[in-house]
């Protein structure tokens, strides 16, 4: 569930405290604030049920705001947000679809005895993100292997001091009822109480097209994407593969704003909005990486991520963002929003399905 990247372009311009403050006529930023703090958990704070995502920077966004700062050890009143919060905020939300998978882990009968190494890519990855955001970095070695999805002496490691640290047993594997109850409550404490609220919808289930995307070449972030794009998620892969590389995924489908129960209209028609774009940078080597800079200079970049990028290039049903006007080398989508009528339709049934529950 990553934001709609109003609140992050705003962030990146500086000063945001000139825009978020109460009494603020910037309803378009202000709506993503409050969207974004309510999928936060702060559902009561905010007054939902009375006045959802309005755009007015009243009282209940100022409570709001409070209220996250102090769960995320923040002291403000909430009637302006500045850069350092609003980058917390962003950061906590960006968790979110880790978290929802963490949830289904721990509703889970654990009876039948689950270990982390025979989980999905996508419950390890879950794992080792929360792992590292507790401070787990260097035990996982993270910085070399970031969160890929394997389980190995580094993910065993860190799960092992995590449970040690809290006084409770673990042989790095197993995973028990104590020790998903402490990653859970961990992850309380930075959150509304009704963060979970959403995650039923925002899993994937047999009526939904919300797909949770998993494949040999695919890690980072769970990969969020509506079904009909699937097709090109697996041709992306495949690409991956001829090319020795990995597609380490950093942001996927995107919500935007419901107002009243209604999807409202997109202030863009990006594909990331109807679940048909990626993020992602590249991994390839031993632990070697390729990100938007490295990316960025294409032809003149290592062998293995110039195969993978001219594959690609070369699809005439993909697009890689490097070929933008403004360029986005990070980027890779099959050009949905090349027909309008198409791209609305699959962004409405998105969007409905994972914020509004209707399937």
């Amino acid at each position: 569930m990553e934001c709609s990247n109003i609140l992050e372009a705003a962030l990146k311009k500086g000063n945001i405290d000139r825009l978020l403050f109460r009494g603020s006529n910037d309803k378009v930023l202000i709506t993503d604030l409050q969207r974004t703090l309510f999928e936060l958990g702060f559902r009561k704070e905010l007054k939902w049920d009375n006045y959802q995502a309005d755009g007015d920077y009243g009282r209940a966004t100022a409570t709001a705001v409070a209220a996250f700062a102090k769960r995320n050890g923040v002291n403000t009143n909430g009637d302006k947000v500045t850069d350092d919060l609003a980058k917390l905020i962003l950061e906590r939300h960006d968790f979110l679809p880790e978290m929802y998978v963490l949830w289904q882990i721990h509703t889970s009968d654990l009876r039948t005895k689950k270990y982390i190494s025979k989980g999905t890519k996508m419950s390890i990855t879950a794992i080792q993100v929360f792992l590292n955001t507790e401070g787990y970095g260097e035990e996982l070695n993270f910085a070399k292997f970031g969160a890929d999805g394997f389980y190995g002496n580094s993910t065993r490691n860190a799960v092992i001091k995590y449970a040690s640290d809290h006084n409770i047993q673990s042989d790095g594997d197993l995973l028990t009822r104590p020790l998903i109850n402490l990653f859970l409550n961990d992850i309380n404490q930075y959150y509304g109480a009704k963060w979970s609220d959403l995650a039923p919808q925002n899993l994937p289930s047999k009526k939904s097209p919300l797909v949770l995307f998993e494949a040999s070449n695919f890690s980072g972030k769970p990969c969020r994407a509506d079904v009909e794009f699937v097709p090109a998620l697996e041709k992306i892969n495949g690409y991956a593969k001829r090319a020795n590389v990995f597609v380490y995924v950093t942001s996927s489908f995107r919500t935007t704003t419901n107002v009243q129960g209604a999807i409202v209209p997109p202030a863009t028609f990006s594909n990331h909005l109807a679940g048909h774009g990626i993020d992602m940078n590249l991994q390839y080597g031993n632990g070697k990486w390729a990100n938007s800079k490295v990316l960025a200079k294409y032809p003149n970049v290592p062998d293995p991520v110039k195969f993978f990028l001219t594959l690609i290039i070369d699809d005439p049903e993909l697009r890689w963002g490097g070929n933008f006007n403004t360029k986005d080398p990070v980027h890779i989508d099959d050009h949905l929003n090349k027909d309008l009528t198409v791209w609305r339709k699959r962004y409405q049934v998105m969007q409905e399905a994972v914020q509004l529950g209707k399937v």
